[in-house]
Order: C-alpha cells, then structure tokens, then sequence
C-alpha cells in the first residue's frame, strides 16, 4: 500500500487532519495501518492525545469545565456554540467526546447528546413512562434524581452509541422503573430489553459505570451485575466484589472498580478494588486524618476520592472537599510501598495520606457550590449529524 502513497492515498495534510477530527476518538488508531504517510500524520498532529483525557469537573453551582491534566490550565465545557438550554442539564456521562445530557425538569429525564466542540445537539426521544410516572407533571418533578438512572457508551465493534435507562425505584416521586430500556442513536424509538428480576431496583447511589462495552450496577439485593452492550444481555459478575453500605462504582485504567469507604474513630479509609482478570485485586488506598480546627481559618471537610471517576491518565488521585458553599479539588501522586497494595496492571495504584501538612495539589478552588462530580473527557469534532434521523 506504500507504494501508491504519492498517488492514491496522500492528499493535503490539513484536510485529512479535519476528517479525522470528525470521527471517534478510539477509531483513529486504525487509520495509523493505511500508509506510513497516515500513521506519521496522525502520530504528529496531536491526534493520540486523546490517550490522555483531560478533567471534566461538574458542580451544583455553576458551569462546568475543563482541566488540562498535562498544563494544569481550566476552561469552561460549554462554548458560544452550545445551546442555552444545555447549560442546564445534568451531565450523565462522556464518551470519545460527546456528552450525554439529562433535563431532570422533564419527567423520566430528557436526554440529549452534545458535542461540546461543534455545538451540535442531538435530543433522544422521551423514555417510556410506566404508570404512575406518566401522570407526573413538570411542576411537580423538582427531585433531580432523574439522571441517574442513565447510563451512556460506545461500542467499539458496532461503532455505535448507546444509552440505557436501568430498572430501580425513586420514592420520592412514586415512580418505579421495572424493566431496562436501551436507546442506540440511529435508531427511532427505545426497546425494552428483558433481564430476570433478580437483577433489578438498581442501587442508584452507588452510580452506574459504563467500561468498554459493559455497563455495570448494584441490584437491589446487593449483587453486582453486568450488561453487554453488544449482546443486550445481563449476568451477574463472577466473583463478586467486597462491598459495604459506603460504596461506589468506579473506572479505573480502563477496568471496573469498587471504592469501600470505612469510617473509624480517628481516620477515614478508603480501598479501591479493581476486577483484574478476572480477580479482584487493591490498587489504592486513601487514608484520610479529620483536619484541625483552627482560628481565622475556613473550617475544612474530610477530603474523599471524586466520583465517579477519580484518576487522572497518569495516576495521579483526585479528592474533594465540601465547606460551606466552598469546593477544594486536589490531586495527589500514589506512593509505592512493601504493603500487598495490587500495583495491578501496568504497575498503577498506590497509597495515599492526607492530613494537616498535606492536603495535597490544589487543583481547583469553587465557590458557590456543595457538590461535585468527575468525568473523563477527550475532545472530537465528531458530527452528530449522521445519528440524525429524518430532518435536523
């Protein structure tokens, strides 16, 4: 195939930079195979950078935004493209670029998926509401709640985005969810997808984790399951992790994991478990001394592992604190120890210690918030257009 690169396969560098811009980020490694010509251009046009996928930090208080975790720099999500009305919406989750947004003022949520890059917008069709859900008005849904019980991912094989409404319950608002609706972009209407009862009423509090192809929640009787988006099937996951009633669901290096909060006299614990092939196996540890109380000072919160992601591309920890209306995010660089602490795949994980005399880095200060939560993101100029059905 070299051999013709002069001919059939070169043409200007900017055009083709452009084009794979528009495609998904985890897709443009294949085009490295075409030519030598190919994979120099992609090599050197910044195009691998989304192996190192920037902070997304989403707060109850105001717009969200962007850290470079390379550069430390900040920049909001949402551009003078983006529609007003996103602004608003709760973030679900990211993928290659898109984000998946929830409108919690709409009864069952409404979705829709945006590129933050182009402004391009995409709404899902409204989520079948069973009894006595449909009969709830938008004057009356004031809960917030409805973004959680979405979920959001790619699938490499089929090329294809799907979003996936699980089966649970919200009691403030009456209305339960018995079975699991799957919506892909490019098609019309949601499908509902059959899985035994065993696996419903999906913890919602300890979140929803979307990992190459797999989604993956606590069922109502504590049993963690899994749902392939290729095959629409579920199964428990075997074996199951250790878990406790402090608990959340995590991505960690492009593996699932379990953080296991412990709550002692003196300290707070948390461990990181990472289901690797097929093991469970530590790989962090964050051991946190309650702060002092000082005069003059702003009192200071425990500091806890963002969710529900909390590790940069290159290993370094983040942590929040929440104080009065103040958020502190941090980030801190795992410590290797003769502890039986994983070190996993890759030679990932590590110890982390926080107390009066290292709080850690501080990587962002916000005002006006209680609340925050942290997604991976990688920038595209993907073209939501080719999901559009009919007219845009």
């Amino acid at each position: 195939m070299d051999s013709h690169e002069g001919t059939r396969w070169r043409f200007p560098t900017d055009a083709f930079v452009e084009i794979l811009l528009r495609l998904p980020s985890n897709t443009r490694r294949r085009f490295r195979l075409v030519s030598r010509h190919w994979r120099n251009v992609v090599d050197e046009s910044s195009l691998m950078f989304p192996q190192c996928p920037k902070t997304l930090v989403v707060t109850d208080g105001g717009s969200p935004f962007v850290v470079d975790d390379r550069t430390g720099r900040r920049r909001d999500l949402w551009r003078s493209s983006t529609p007003p009305r996103c602004r608003g919406m709760c973030i679900v989750g990211t993928s290659n670029g898109l984000v998946c947004l929830c409108d919690d003022e709409v009864p069952g949520g409404a979705i829709t998926v945006a590129n933050p890059v182009t402004g391009e917008t995409l709404d899902v069709p409204p989520l079948p509401l069973p009894p006595p859900c449909d009969d709830v008005s938008r004057e009356q849904c004031h809960h917030g709640r409805w973004h959680q019980a979405y979920s959001f991912g790619y699938l490499p094989t089929t090329k294809r985005y799907k979003v996936v409404h699980v089966p649970c319950r919200l009691d403030d608002q009456d209305c339960e969810f018995p079975t699991l609706q799957v919506f892909t972009l490019e098609e019309e209407s949601w499908r509902e997808v059959a899985i035994p009862a065993s696996f419903s009423g999906c913890n919602l509090d300890v979140g929803i984790v979307h990992i190459n192809g797999t989604m993956y929640w606590i069922a109502a009787d504590g049993d963690l399951v899994s749902f392939d988006l290729e095959e629409e099937c579920a199964m428990l996951v075997h074996p199951q992790p250790w878990m406790s009633n402090k608990c959340f669901l995590t991505e960690v290096h492009g593996r699932l994991g379990v953080v296991v909060r412990d709550m002692l006299p003196l300290m707070e614990k948390n461990v990181v478990w990472v289901m690797d092939n097929p093991q469970w196996s530590r790989w962090y540890r964050l051991q946190v001394t309650p702060p002092r109380k000082r005069p003059g000072q702003r009192p200071r919160g425990y500091q806890r592992l963002t969710r529900p992601h909390f590790v940069q591309y290159n290993d370094h920890v983040l942590t929040w604190e929440s104080n009065s209306g103040h958020i502190g995010l941090y980030k801190h660089k795992p410590r290797k120890n003769n502890e039986s602490i994983g070190w996993g795949s890759g030679g990932w994980g590590g110890a982390v210690g926080i107390n009066d005399t290292d709080r850690g880095m501080v990587v962002a200060d916000i005002e006006g918030c209680s609340d925050t939560r942290v997604f991976a993101y990688v920038e595209t100029r993907e073209s939501l257009s080719v999901y559009t059905l009919g007219e845009n």
